[in-house]
């Protein structure tokens, strides 16, 4: 990520932790629309097509594991989306690497909150 300014790398950060308090607070969710950060993703997208904003889409594959995708959606689409279409979404523009990582990281149950890894 070099060229990001001390500033974009703050918001970036800033929206990270508001992903990590939101799923917090929200404990039945798995996935989550907002806006995207300018330069969140390690490609610069530019701007958006004409009439439309970068939206991020952020899957909760298991708890404190979250995968980000990018997605350009019409201005007039409101970030409140159900999950079934959030999750549509999120596969239909996620590469072959992002797809089977949620297919591995849904497969394998890792110790979330409140639970202890078992010595084995």
């Amino acid at each position: 990520m070099a060229g990001i300014t001390a500033l974009q790398q703050r918001m970036i950060e800033i929206a990270t932790q508001g992903d990590a308090a939101w799923f917090d607070t929200h404990p039945d969710n798995r996935i989550r629309i907002r806006n995207a950060v300018a330069r969140e993703f390690s490609e610069d997208f530019g701007p958006a097509p004409v009439g439309m904003s970068w939206r991020a889409i952020v899957l909760e594959a298991q708890p404190g594991v979250r995968l980000r995708q990018p997605v350009a959606l019409p201005l007039h689409i409101g970030n409140d989306l159900g999950d079934h279409d959030l999750f549509a979404l999120f596969m239909q523009a996620a590469g072959p690497d992002a797809k089977d990582m949620v297919r591995q990281l849904r497969g394998v149950r890792l110790p979330g909150k409140g639970e202890s890894a078992k010595a084995g």
